[in-house]
């Protein structure tokens, strides 16, 4: 004759596996946190690198930070940008109010106040949410988010005349 579990061995042992399941999540939870946190200030890092790189007029190591959209190219990104009307501010103006949503590995949302300097209008404040993405171990940008923050004016003297891009 078979032995059937009785009802209290049963209960015992979803008591053991629901405590097994919490200790597994409660010592998993801190390497996620943590990875979470650290892409969260790499990604700001990595913004403010790309605003920094745009301030100081190094157009071609730009132009590999960013994520292109189907019929955008890189070259065409370069003809566009030297013609920028608005560049990012210095210092402490350049980022201001960070906040950063974590989606995923590598993929955050970052929202924040970009400070934008306009000849003869000084530094101007815009509010303006930027999808990050890591690849490579690099954070990268969606163009057209650049472009919009520039503003490019094709009447204005180029910044810098663009390279050929074959």
């Amino acid at each position: 004759m078979g032995r059937t579990p009785d009802k209290r061995f049963s209960q015992v042992r979803w008591l053991w596996l629901l405590v097994l399941t919490g200790c597994c999540f409660f010592l998993a939870a801190p390497k996620l946190l943590a990875g979470q946190m650290d892409d969260e200030i790499a990604a700001r890092q990595g913004l403010e690198e790309i605003l920094d790189l745009w301030r100081g007029e190094e157009f071609e190591v730009l132009s590999l930070r960013m994520i292109y959209p189907a019929g955008v190219s890189r070259g065409s990104f370069l003809e566009r940008i030297v013609y920028a009307s608005r560049v990012p501010a210095c210092c402490w103006e350049k980022l201001q109010d960070v906040e950063v949503v974590w989606l995923g590995d590598g993929r955050v949302y970052l929202n924040a106040r970009v400070g934008l300097e306009a000849e003869g209008f000084g530094v101007r404040f815009v509010k303006h949410a930027f999808p990050l993405v890591k690849e490579d171990g690099v954070w990268k940008v969606p163009v057209t988010d650049i472009l919009s923050l520039a503003a490019p004016n094709l009447q204005r003297i180029p910044r810098k005349i663009p390279l050929r891009q074959e």
